[in-house]
């Protein structure tokens, strides 16, 4: 998981990283700005808003005034029924009062009815019900006592209806009261909870706020601040002469893109600096010699071959002169060859040697394309040459079947390599074209058979790679630590894409590292590969001493 987010992040550009940390910053910004609004309009208005609470407290209240009134105006008709021809008028006019008062606030009970929720507003009518039953009652005594029919009094006194309907309905409106104020308490209760879990909102808003901006500065400093503080080391490690170490950077496409030019700079500087010395020493060797040599081992303009590509380079250890030469030629019968040669020895002595090698090995491909015959041509250089000798392979290459005949003279084994997922790095070696004959040297002259041709294949796909033993004996000075074919394809295999021009650039800097910078030993190297399909072929010339075969 953590790996496949590596590589997620790392092709991710920049800008879509900074646009998605921006749009996600601004959804949580308006979120917590939602919330954060919604808390404090809660908070204001309360549980149900403050019309709502006012009513609640102004509906109870009158309930309370009701329950009042209802106790004073019983207490003064009692006391009107009851009294005598002394009080009679004070009494009648104290309970012609306190009816006018009960009258009026329950007039004021029975406008509240339509705003009321259904179970209060039963309550309600129950009670004004039990009320105008009371009333009526008691209006009927108090005209009893107005005729002054004191036995009809008498016995409804004595059977007292009203204060049974007034003991019912003031039952009824304590219940109502009791109720309404226990809902108050309920009410009042939940909106404290409102109002504390609003300032738990506005404190986990407050405090994702704070957090986010110390987040978007650590984004911004992995993905920006450190790959390039990591990019100014490399350059500045550059700067002040340290030329082997590459420099890499496993970040957003834009800085990668930013070290991979940096890293070409890097190795154009390494170029530039080993011509320079090749330059001067090429001074101790005679230039016009040198020029001369250096042209006669020039090779040839690569062939058009359709659904082929490849690259090569070849890197003297003196001088601009080497023992090392290649070289790919168009034969007649539409089949093209690779040769690659390694003269031991360096300087003007060997490069002559390479010139009359290359010279015979051209004629005999030409006559007779078959590479056994043409190494064993070849060999009669080394007739007057009993201290030198050299290593050898021709490949000669069918492009529309794949087919490889191949003669190897004691040379390095190419490589065929794949690509392939499913074993660790990614490639696989298919194939070793291996010796089929011993060194070129004046010890075979005229011995027949010394040389064998082979047949190999070369599936769509895969890729041939023939080099020098400059390239895997590539060690520092002082020491016997060689690079190896091994330590090669380790290189290899950290490509994103294997072409033969990043194999070629990849090998030989990974050789020019390992040495430290200086090589002992001439390097050549030929990667040829062979498409999956056949695209239409366009031809290519030689540059700065390596050749491209594209289509």
């Amino acid at each position: 998981m953590l790996s496949a987010w590596h590589r997620l992040m790392t092709r991710t550009t920049l800008q879509r990283r900074v646009s998605v940390l921006g749009l996600t910053f601004l959804l949580i910004v308006l979120v917590l700005t939602a919330v954060l609004v919604r808390s404090l309009v809660t908070s204001s208005q309360g549980p149900g808003g403050a019309q709502e609470e006012t009513f609640d407290r102004t509906f109870t209240d009158q309930v309370g005034t009701f329950q009042r009134g209802l106790v004073v105006a019983q207490v003064a008709h009692q006391g009107f029924i009851t009294a005598d021809d002394t009080t009679y008028a004070d009494r009648r006019e104290a309970r012609a009062k306190a009816m006018a008062d009960y009258a009026r606030v329950r007039t004021q009970l029975v406008a509240r009815l339509p705003a009321l929720d259904t179970p209060t507003r039963r309550q309600l009518t129950s009670v004004l019900d039990g009320a105008a039953r009371w009333r009526s009652l008691a209006d009927g005594q108090a005209a009893l006592k107005e005729a002054s029919n004191q036995a009809g009094l008498s016995a409804s006194i004595v059977n007292a209806p009203a204060t049974t309907a007034f003991g019912t309905v003031y039952r009824d409106v304590a219940v109502l009261h009791q109720h309404l104020t226990t809902a108050r308490e309920e009410a009042t209760k939940q909106y404290q909870d409102e109002r504390n879990q609003t300032r738990w909102s506005q404190f986990v808003v407050a405090a994702i706020a704070l957090l986010l901006v110390p987040i978007a500065l650590h984004l911004v400093r992995r993905w920006v601040i450190r790959p390039l503080d990591a990019l100014s080391a490399q350059l500045v490690r550059v700067g002040t002469g340290d030329l082997q170490t590459p420099i890499a950077l496993p970040g957003p496409p834009e800085l990668a893109a930013v070290a991979a030019s940096a890293e070409m700079m890097r190795r154009r500087i390494l170029d530039e600096l080993a011509d320079a010395v090749s330059a001067r020493e090429a001074l101790t060797q005679g230039q016009p010699l040198v020029a001369e040599v250096r042209d006669q081992l020039a090779a040839h303009d690569l062939p058009v071959v359709a659904g082929w590509s490849s690259a090569a380079a070849l890197r003297p250890a003196e001088g601009l002169l080497a023992g090392d030469w290649y070289d790919v030629l168009p034969l007649p019968d539409g089949r093209f060859a690779v040769v690659v040669a390694d003269v031991s020895g360096h300087g003007a002595r060997a490069g002559i040697v390479a010139i009359q090698l290359k010279r015979l090995l051209e004629a005999a491909l030409h006559l007779a394309p078959e590479p056994d015959l043409a190494l064993a041509m070849a060999a009669r250089v080394f007739a007057d040459e009993a201290e030198r000798f050299a290593s050898c392979v021709v490949v000669v290459v069918d492009p529309d079947s794949g087919t490889v005949r191949y003669a190897n003279a004691g040379h390095p084994a190419p490589l065929v390599l794949r690509r392939d997922d499913t074993v660790e790095g990614g490639i696989r070696v298919v194939g070793e074209l291996g010796p089929t004959g011993p060194l070129l040297s004046w010890l075979h002259l005229d011995v027949p058979g010394s040389w064998r041709t082979e047949t190999a294949s070369m599936a769509p796909g895969s890729l041939l790679v023939v080099y020098t033993d400059g390239l895997t004996e590539a060690r520092p000075t002082g020491t016997t630590d060689e690079l190896g074919i091994s330590g090669v394809l380790q290189a290899l295999r950290r490509l994103p894409e294997l072409t033969p021009q990043a194999l070629v650039e990849e090998a030989l800097e990974v050789a020019r590292r390992h040495s430290g910078g200086r090589a002992r030993d001439d390097v050549t190297l030929v990667a040829l590969a062979r498409g999956s399909a056949l695209p239409a072929a366009r031809p290519l010339g030689a540059r700065d001493g390596a050749h491209e075969l594209r289509t």
